[in-house]
């Protein structure tokens, strides 16, 4: 019998981390991803989530397919929207651990943006703080907020 976790996307998600600006340059958003440590970073105008950036992306870019050194000049003249991905992987606040789960490890990316129904950024989440939350007991998991019903529409 599978084993179904409490815990909700609402409980387990982070409200607090970086995201960048499509106009910042590439060198000081490595940076930021850097200091973060974030392998994923948003990219909003405003709270509108409009892209990401992933370490991937930005090795990709800097070292290109040949395997050469980096172009730091290269970063230093793009900027994060010449590299971002334009269709962030995004949920719903209401999307199951188990649907996050899957959708990380089929889309081979570190970390789902959680938007709200407007595509505002809300929260992110990443592999690991999934798959903690989905090992963690059921006795420790407590009550659902009422927000997690009332965005289900259970109540």
């Amino acid at each position: 019998m599978k084993k179904v976790s409490k815990m909700t996307l609402i409980q387990t998600m982070r409200t607090q981390f970086k995201a960048l600006d499509p106009d910042r340059s590439l060198d000081v958003a490595a940076k930021e991803m850097a200091l973060s440590g974030q392998w994923l970073l948003p990219v909003c105008i405003g709270s509108r989530l409009v892209g990401s950036l992933s370490l991937q992306d930005l090795v990709s870019f800097c070292f290109g397919d040949e395997g050469s050194d980096a172009d730091e000049e290269r970063a230093r003249d793009r900027t994060v929207a010449d590299v971002m991905k334009r269709d962030p992987l995004s949920c719903g606040m209401e999307t199951s651990l188990e649907d996050v789960r899957s959708l990380i490890f089929s889309r081979r990316q570190p970390a789902v943006c959680v938007t709200s129904s407007e595509g505002d950024l809300v929260g992110m989440i990443d592999a690991f703080e999934v798959v903690d939350s989905l090992s963690v007991p059921q006795a420790f998991s407590g009550p659902e907020p009422d927000e997690v019903h009332q965005i289900r529409g259970d109540t």
